[in-house]
């Protein structure tokens, strides 16, 4: 049964001092940083990925598993129906549903409270190619959200969710709370935050 195999030679590995890790000497550092180095490329890594009809505590424990704060939304065909955030699932959206349609919490599901598609704004992978960190902080702060949903066309012309940038991984990499982006109020603001390590 095994005759087609062979028996691989084990190396002694005394000698190696070295544990090989990721280049990350393209990460951004400052403002002025390629935008698409943040971007999570769905040609990459997997998108994160709920139906429609899963329940949102669920959903909330899917999140923490994941160690994500947003979800990409699937209805039954298995087609993109909307984003559902950590916010979503957690805020006034659940009380306010169960509130209106006398509902308890564990009858919550996802497109009760699930952003649309119909309602989410994105950027085009063209724009992010051509952008600097800098530029898509200023638009999640213009936006006030946490998330940008980013798409592209495959060469046979239909539109896809390409990825998605999140504040959360730009203010890992500058290494500030993002939070205190949302109290700039000038660009100049922002980039003294980011060259003093979080403050103003």
């Amino acid at each position: 049964m095994f005759q087609e195999f062979r028996h691989i030679r084990l190396q002694d590995i005394s000698d190696v001092d070295y544990i090989l890790s990721p280049d990350t000497s393209n990460a951004p550092t400052s403002l002025h940083s390629p935008a698409i180095d943040t971007l999570t490329d769905f040609t990459k890594t997997k998108p994160v990925t709920v139906q429609e009809s899963m329940p949102i505590e669920e959903a909330l424990e899917y999140m923490k598993s994941q160690h994500v704060r947003m979800l990409f939304v699937l209805d039954n065909h298995d087609n993109f129906a909307g984003i559902v955030t950590a916010a979503d699932v957690s805020g006034r959206k659940v009380m306010a549903f169960m509130q209106r349609d006398g509902v308890s919490r564990d009858q919550v599901q996802v497109r009760h409270i699930m952003l649309g598609k119909l309602h989410i704004r994105a950027l085009t992978y063209e724009q992010i190619k051509d952008a600097k960190v800098g530029d898509v902080m200023l638009t999640l702060k213009g936006s006030g959200d946490q998330h940008v949903v980013v798409v592209d066309q495959s060469t046979a012309g239909v539109l896809r969710i390409r990825g998605v940038i999140s504040a959360s991984d730009i203010s890992r990499r500058l290494k500030i709370g993002f939070e205190v982006m949302y109290e700039a109020k000038t660009f100049a603001e922002i980039e003294k935050i980011v060259s003093h390590g979080g403050e103003l």
